[in-house]
């Protein structure tokens, strides 16, 4: 009953993971570890929707939250509502979130993607339209006749996104880890919640949480 029950467990994990609409296919981790947990960590989405970006923070730092992360969505940090995408410069940015008691960064941006399509070629069956006569030798004998039918092929469009996601120790003003996401079918998934997720994991292997 055991084996079964690990066997169900290894079966059930597989599923799980040839399912999952998100996955990490790159990451990269500093050769130095931090020295400290972060006690404030600002979560930034290079986005250039302000309504879009505001509810990926926020989505994504109520996850790290529960995941013992002590993360604020980047927009909500005084002086930081315009995020940073070329409309603010670095260094002042770096200043705003210090003097916000902000001690880490996570940054996330779109990174590639875009809608791909994959053509299914049509389908052949043979339907059977009744009795016909055929002649042997002048003999007629009965038989089935059968026509083959064609279905219409048909197209799936599929939506992707590589997303970069990144963490900087303000202290240092060193990235820590990065990692690259792929999605697909990102407008059937809840794509921040995922992601999220990965992040969260990252967060944990490096001892931030």
């Amino acid at each position: 009953m055991r084996l079964q029950t690990v066997l169900i467990a290894v079966v059930l994990s597989l599923f799980l993971s040839a399912c999952a609409q998100t996955r990490v296919v790159d990451s990269w981790k500093a050769d130095q570890p931090v020295t400290h947990k972060p006690q404030k960590v600002a979560v930034i989405a290079v986005l250039p929707d302000a309504l879009t970006r505001k509810a990926v923070e926020i989505d994504m730092a109520k996850v790290l939250v529960k995941k013992g992360t002590p993360a604020v969505p980047g927009s909500e940090v005084p002086g930081m509502s315009g995020g940073i995408r070329g409309e603010i410069d670095v260094d002042v940015a770096t200043e705003i979130l210090r003097s916000a008691g902000v001690d880490g960064v996570v940054v996330i941006f779109y990174s590639g993607g875009g809608v791909s399509e994959g053509y299914v070629r049509s389908d052949y069956w043979a339907q059977y339209v009744g009795s016909g006569v055929g002649y042997s030798w002048g003999r007629p004998y009965f038989t089935d006749v059968y026509t083959v039918r064609q279905g219409a092929g048909y197209a799936d469009y599929k939506t992707t996104a590589y997303v970069e996601s990144s963490y900087y120790d303000l202290e240092t003003e060193q990235p820590v880890w990065r990692v690259v996401t792929f999605t697909k079918d990102v407008e059937h998934t809840d794509t921040a919640d995922d992601i999220a997720h990965k992040i969260a994991s990252e967060m944990g292997s490096a001892g931030l949480n």
